[in-house]
């Protein structure tokens, strides 16, 4: 998995950033810049420095693009995931009104049920599928692309398979 994720940081539009305060690492975020909008794969700050600003303080740099923001967010089930999704609602990220399945990272995982936020709530229906169509083909694909798994012909059809509402 490191080879794939080593692969992956050639990929023009993933951006990989590292939060650092003095010279420690305190966070990171993964994202990926397309024409029109980001979207958000991975954000994650160390547990001692979370409610200190450092997420906020990712989200208003990456708004400065002044482009809209996607990011998929687990269902809350439990403490964690609530706090996660009222992170985000306070960042003023809201989830939008679908419903959201996102592709599986690795052959043979299922589908997961997921919430689709963004910092933006009025995105056009079709202007949305088509940005929903662009990140789960370029993402998942980018994931597997050095095990040959999934071709470009696919991409809708796995649109049409996760998008459900």
């Amino acid at each position: 998995e490191l080879n794939a994720l080593i692969g992956m940081m050639k990929v023009p539009e993933m951006y990989f950033t590292a939060v650092k305060i003095d010279i420690q690492a305190v966070g990171f975020v993964v994202y990926w810049k397309f024409e029109g909008f980001l979207y958000i794969e991975h954000l994650a700050v160390l547990a001692d420095q979370r409610r200190k600003g450092i997420g906020e303080e990712i989200f208003e740099k990456l708004q400065k693009e002044g482009i809209p923001i996607l990011l998929e967010v687990e269902i809350s089930y439990d403490d964690a995931s609530t706090r996660r999704v009222a992170f985000y609602n306070r960042s003023g990220f809201s989830s939008l009104p679908i419903n959201y399945l996102q592709p599986p990272y690795r052959e043979g995982e299922s589908l997961l049920p997921m919430l689709l936020f963004s910092d933006r709530p009025d995105w056009d229906p079709e202007t949305l599928r088509s940005a929903i169509e662009l990140f789960q083909y370029r993402v998942y694909s980018a994931m597997e692309n050095g095990k040959g798994k999934r071709e470009e012909r696919n991409a809708k059809r796995w649109l049409d398979d996760r998008l459900t509402g």
